[in-house]
């Protein structure tokens, strides 16, 4: 496992942090998930993303609420990537309920991540703590990194929380190619 991958707290863990609201952020991300279904990651999905599942929409209220609650009750963002400002978790592994995607959490404060690749694709949900809070030059919304897509994960303008899914968990640290 990368060093910049989440773990679940103890060495080892077969299992996921679990919490009072964690069952409905699943339900939730599962309907989302449903919803996604086998689209290509791209700008479209981020269009149509954006337009059902948008900032001003319940459902996308309802993600942020509870993924918020999973970071206070310690089962969202539980691992310090490099220090308190980049926090990550996963929320649940790749299966047929996510439609092959792991789903992963993230608290970033003005935070240059570490280069990777996405050989599937990567999809983005970017909720502002601060409202200056911009991910990749994001605001509040989703954001879709086609396959085979790379880049610096980073936040500017102070804090974001997200919900990030992989398709199958695949994720690359890579030297970035050189200017």
């Amino acid at each position: 496992m990368n060093s910049d991958e989440p773990q679940a707290p103890g060495e080892g863990a077969t299992s996921l942090p679990s919490g009072p609201h964690k069952a409905e952020l699943l339900q939730a991300v599962y309907d989302l998930l449903a919803f996604i279904g086998d689209q290509p990651l791209g700008p479209e999905l981020e269009a149509r993303l954006n337009d059902h599942y948008g900032p001003r929409s319940e459902r996308y209220a309802e993600l942020l609420k509870l993924l918020r609650l999973g970071i206070e009750e310690e089962w969202a963002c539980y691992s310090e990537i490099t220090g308190p400002d980049y926090r990550r978790g996963r929320i649940a592994e790749a299966s047929a309920l996510t439609h092959g995607f792991t789903v992963e959490s993230g608290r970033l404060s003005n935070v240059l991540g570490n280069y990777h690749r996405h050989p599937r694709g990567e999809i983005n949900m970017i909720g502002p703590v601060d409202a200056t809070g911009k991910f990749c030059g994001n605001g509040a919304g989703w954001k879709v990194f086609p396959p085979n897509s790379s880049h610096f994960p980073t936040v500017t303008g102070g804090t974001v929380t997200m919900l990030f899914f992989l398709p199958g968990g695949e994720i690359e640290y890579t030297e970035p190619p050189a200017p």
